[in-house]
């Protein structure tokens, strides 16, 4: 029960903080990241602006790509203002939809 009741309080936290980003008049972009995991990069992750992509279903990212998108998101002008939800490049997700709409990376 102590664990759904910090869970929760966590939640609003990012809710709260997110309300005041996207209220802000500064540039910004909020990631929606996925599971993380060490290793190699992969290279730059794949994005889509809906959580419910089919092309985020594999929800893993590497650590290192998940910096790297950061990186990314302070000089390329598609991400300001948005909230993208990644997942790594060379997922079964991200493989099974490469080419297609939702490949902007």
């Amino acid at each position: 029960m102590l664990a759904k009741l910090v869970r929760a309080v966590e939640i609003d936290d990012q809710v709260e903080a997110c309300r005041r980003v996207f209220a802000s008049g500064t540039r910004w972009t909020v990631v929606r990241g996925s599971t993380l995991e060490e290793g190699e990069s992969q290279g730059l992750p794949v994005w889509s602006r809906h959580v419910g992509d089919p092309v985020l279903a594999s929800n893993l990212t590497r650590r290192v790509d998940f910096a790297l998108f950061m990186v990314e998101a302070l000089t390329d002008d598609a991400l300001v203002q948005e909230a993208p939800a990644i997942v790594g490049c060379r997922t079964p997700s991200a493989l099974a939809h490469s080419g297609g709409p939702h490949d902007h990376a």
